[in-house]
């Protein structure tokens, strides 16, 4: 197609954000800037993520999983990560429905809560009607509409994995493992923590700080 900025879109991006997003392919390892404008523009990588119905960085993830064996893992927290928040906190119940997702809770690590979600959710489908799931998710404070997308994309990632001959790991993979596959599509994610006060700095010198239900807000 040659070069992106020249290409006669009928409603052209803006420049800046084309950038943007070749940057973020750099970063993913998914593209060599020195071959810009040639067949070896993208790397073996790129070509991989080329292939899968996911946002180009959760790909990364899932592509770090199939190489160290934590595959299912990074699949179930990428997918999760591709929908809106499942966890339903209603203005007038909001202490009750934090009682409900505080079991879910793991205190080393917001990524490791998706997983705690997911096997509950997995466990109770397998004994329930979609009717009875349904209630159990209102109950609990679950939007069974987002659950359902969640899944979708899963058995969509699990397709994409076959057809390209990776294996889904059967054994339960070390936290430390699902962290540094995780963090090779967060790079630019990364912040230092202030010694003094809760924020940190990230990329670019971009301040943040933890969210208030993050398990790991006050640490």
């Amino acid at each position: 197609l040659g070069d992106i900025e020249t290409f006669p879109f009928v409603d052209p991006p803006e420049l800046r954000n084309i950038r943007d997003g070749i940057g973020l392919l750099e970063e993913l390892d998914a593209v060599r800037p020195d071959e810009e404008g040639t067949r070896k523009w993208l790397t073996p990588i790129g070509r991989q993520l080329a292939r899968m119905p996911i946002d180009p960085r959760f790909g990364r993830m899932v592509i770090a999983g199939a190489e160290t064996n934590c595959l299912r893992e990074v699949i179930t927290i990428t997918a999760a990560m591709s929908v809106q928040d499942p966890r339903e906190r209603p203005k007038e119940k909001q202490q009750e429905s934090a009682q409900f997702h505080s079991r879910f809770a793991d205190p080393s690590s917001d990524f490791l809560s998706w997983l705690r979600l997911w096997e509950h959710i997995e466990t109770e489908r397998k004994t329930r009607s979609g009717s009875s799931l349904r209630r159990m998710c209102k109950k609990e404070f679950l939007n069974y509409n987002r659950i359902r997308e969640w899944w979708d994309i899963v058995r969509q990632l699990e397709r994409s994995a076959k057809s390209q001959r990776w294996v889904i790991n059967k054994v339960p993979a070390q936290p430390d493992v699902v962290h540094e596959a995780l963090l090779t599509g967060l790079l630019s994610h990364i912040g230092l923590k202030d010694t003094m006060g809760a924020e940190y700095t990230g990329g670019r010198n971009a301040r943040f700080i933890l969210g208030r239900g993050s398990s790991l807000a006050k640490k």
